[in-house]
């Protein structure tokens, strides 16, 4: 499923594939790459090291990152 889904239902406009992204919480941090969307409204994400792509909430204990590094937006856990 495309990306506007998320899009639309979460209000995250500026979600794109291959967005670099982190997941922190219960002291833990995984960084990873956004592959796709699904229908639950939520994010697939390739965490770097790992071999499949997991389904993450995208308003949970995520931060997003523009090209240049910049933090975009963050969510606390």
């Amino acid at each position: 499923m495309n990306l506007d889904y998320v899009k639309n239902q979460r209000g995250l406009p500026f979600v794109k594939r291959g967005m670099r992204v982190e997941l922190s919480y219960q002291g833990k941090t995984k960084q990873g790459l956004i592959t796709g969307g699904n229908q639950s409204g939520n994010l697939q994400i390739k965490f770097d090291g790992e071999k499949k792509t997991q389904n993450c909430h995208p308003r949970w204990a995520m931060t997003y990152f523009a090209d240049d590094g910049r933090v975009i937006e963050s969510f606390p856990e």
